[in-house]
C-alpha cells in the first residue's frame, strides 16, 4: 500500500482560464508561434460557491469539439469554463480545476503540466483534452516524434489502464463513457453506499463503494488485458481518479455524493443542479490519503502483466517520490534535453511545476519520445 507522501498526489480522474469568462472555439493557426508559458498567481478566490454561474451555460459539444476520458474536464469545456473545443493552454487548464472543482493550485499546475509535457505542445502552450487535433501540430522539430501529439485520449504516458468508466485500450474502448463499467459502480454504490432520505437507500458514495469497485475493476482488468500495465504512476493515477470523484464532485453544501450527482458528471457531463464547488481547496494531501483509505480495504501492489498473464510486482523505486519520478521522468521523453529557445524554457517551466507538490528536486524526463 501506497502511503500519502507517495500515493498520488495526482489525481485523473481528473480535469481542467486565464480568467473566468466563457471561451469560444479557437481558429487553426497557420504556423506555429511560440508561447511563453508563465504559471498564474495563487488565486484569492477559495471558498465554496455555485457552479456554474450564469456566465457558464452547458453547451454540448460540436462535431469538432475534443472531449475525452476525463469527465471532469469534459464537465469544464461544456460550460466554456475550458475553451468549449476541448483545446486549452497550461494556464487555463489551472484556472478551470480552480474555479469549477477548486482544485488546489500545485496540484493544479501538476496535472496542467503533466498534460502539457505528455500529450500537448509545449511550444504553442496548447494540450487537446481529447484526442488528435490540427490545432496542436507536432512540436518543432519533431522533438517527441514525427506525429501529433496525441491529446489526453492517447493510450500511454497519461491515459492508462483500470479506469473506472473507460475499457484498457488493448480490450476495447478508453476514450468514450462505457455504460456497463458505469452500471457496475452504481451496483456497488447500491450494495456498499449509504442511504439517504432524499436520493433513496445506497445512493450516496462512499469510500466502501470505491474500495470495493476499485479492486473488482482491477481483478476484472488484471485477467482480460494480457498487456495490462498497472506501474506505479498509472496505478496511483487510478485510485486517484477514485479519490478525485469522492472529494471533487461531491456537492460542497454538505460533502455527500449522490448518484444522481455523480451521473450528471459522468453521464452528461454537466454541473448538476443546485451544485457547489467544495468549500476548501483540494489538494495533493486529500488526494494522497484518499488513495491510502481506498487501497487500505483491499492492498495491491503496482505492476504489470507478463506474456503469461501473471501479475509481476514492480521493484520498488528509491526515489524523493515513485509516483513522481515514474510519472515525470521515467514517461515523459529524454529528447525534450534537445529544446531550445522558448520550447526549452517552457519544457523547464513546466517540469518545476510538475515536482513541486511533491516536495521533491525537478528531474528532466529519459523516457522514450513518440509513444
Amino acid at each position: 500500500m501506497l502511503s500519502p507522501s507517495r500515493a498520488l498526489q495526482l489525481s485523473t480522474a481528473f480535469l481542467c482560464i486565464s480568467n473566468a469568462v466563457a471561451f469560444p472555439a479557437a481558429s487553426t493557426p497557420s504556423a506555429q508561434k511560440g508561447v511563453v508559458i508563465v504559471v498564474p498567481p495563487v488565486s484569492n478566490d477559495t471558498g465554496i460557491k455555485m457552479i456554474p454561474d450564469n456566465a457558464h451555460p452547458f453547451q454540448a459539444p460540436g462535431p469538432n469539439d475534443q472531449r475525452g476520458p476525463c469527465p471532469g474536464l469534459n464537465t469544464l469545456a461544456n460550460h466554456g469554463y475550458l475553451p468549449r473545443n476541448g483545446i486549452a493552454s497550461f494556464e487555463q487548464i489551472i484556472t478551470a480545476v480552480r474555479e469549477g472543482f477548486n482544485m488546489e493550485h500545485d496540484l493544479a499546475g501538476a496535472l496542467a503540466g503533466f498534460a502539457m509535457l505528455a500529450r500537448g505542445n509545449a511550444f504553442i502552450d496548447l494540450v487537446s483534452i481529447g484526442g488528435e487535433s490540427p490545432l496542436v501540430p507536432v512540436l518543432p522539430g519533431a522533438i517527441d516524434g514525427p506525429n501529433p501529439p496525441g491529446g489526453i485520449s492517447k493510450h500511454g504516458r497519461f491515459e492508462g489502464d483500470v479506469s473506472m468508466t473507460r475499457q484498457d485500450a488493448a480490450i476495447g474502448d478508453n476514450v468514450h463513457f462505457q455504460d456497463s463499467l458505469y452500471d457496475e459502480l452504481l451496483l456497488y454504490t447500491g450494495r456498499f453506499g449509504d442511504d439517504s432520505p432524499v436520493t433513496g437507500n445506497g445512493s450516496i458514495v462512499t469510500t466502501k463503494v470505491m474500495q470495493e469497485f476499485k479492486f473488482a475493476r482491477f481483478v476484472e482488468d488484471q485477467v482480460k488485458d494480457p498487456v495490462l500495465q498497472y506501474h506505479v504512476g498509472r496505478f496511483t493515477l487510478s485510485y486517484g481518479e477514485a479519490a478525485f470523484v469522492l472529494n471533487f464532485f461531491a456537492n460542497g453544501t454538505d460533502g455527500t455524493l449522490s448518484t444522481p450527482v455523480m451521473g450528471s458528471f459522468f453521464r452528461n457531463q454537466t454541473f448538476p443542479d443546485d451544485w457547489y464547488r467544495r468549500s476548501s481547496p483540494g489538494d495533493i494531501n486529500l488526494i494522497g490519503e484518499g488513495v491510502d483509505q481506498i487501497l487500505s480495504a483491499h492492498p495491491i501492489a503496482p505492476g504489470a502483466n507478463d506474456a503469461n498473464g501473471n501479475y509481476v510486482l514492480d521493484a520498488p523505486l528509491n526515489t524523493c517520490s515513485a509516483v513522481y519520478f515514474n510519472l515525470a521522468v521515467q514517461n515523459l521523453p529524454a529528447s525534450y534535453s534537445k529544446a531550445t529557445g522558448i520550447l526549452k524554457q517552457n519544457v523547464n517551466t513546466l517540469i518545476q511545476a510538475i515536482a513541486k507538490p511533491f516536495g521533491c528536486p525537478a528531474v528532466f524526463p529519459t523516457g522514450p519520445s513518440g509513444v
